[in-house]
């Protein structure tokens, strides 16, 4: 199973037309008819009821459009947060979704994949010192990070 196979499979079940999705995905009608046959035999059953020209979702296509759904959310959310760290490590400004910071976007778009985040728990600081020079003579303590821990428990709904 695929997740570009997935996305297809959602955009043909919203449209119920093979031929409109692949218009919105810019694929051939035959891409997106091959991608759905794959995830078909992927999944060992099969998710349209193909009559002439109209389709319908079988029992399977109702039950794999939620389970769908939530991948498709997972994935796009762990994009945007991988692509977020690599803006922030590289100083670029990263895309962050409107009404709230990194925090609330990640649980907006848990709570619309059908998810709860684990509640958190103390707090991390990290500190770190300036690298040292060619030659000088630096312990170990002073090159290690220091990570505090404090028992406090927050909840982020």
């Amino acid at each position: 199973m695929e997740l570009q196979h997935l996305r297809s499979f959602l955009e043909v079940s919203s449209e119920m037309s093979f031929t409109r999705a692949a218009k919105k995905l810019n694929y051939a009608q035959s891409s997106v008819t091959a991608q759905i046959q794959h995830l078909e035999a992927s999944l060992g059953a099969v998710l349209f009821d193909r009559r002439g020209r109209r389709i319908a979702l079988t029992e399977s296509g109702l039950r794999l459009r939620p389970v769908a759904e939530r991948i498709v959310a997972l994935a796009d959310l762990a994009h945007r947060e991988v692509a977020g760290a690599a803006d922030r490590h590289s100083g670029r400004a990263a895309e962050r979704p409107a009404g709230g910071g990194p925090a609330l976007g990640r649980a907006a778009a848990a709570r619309s994949a059908g998810m709860r985040l684990p509640a958190q728990r103390g707090t991390l600081q990290l500190t770190t010192q300036r690298a040292p020079r060619a030659g000088s003579s630096t312990s170990q303590e002073e090159r290690t990070r220091v990570i505090r821990s404090s028992s406090s428990r927050t909840d982020p709904r």
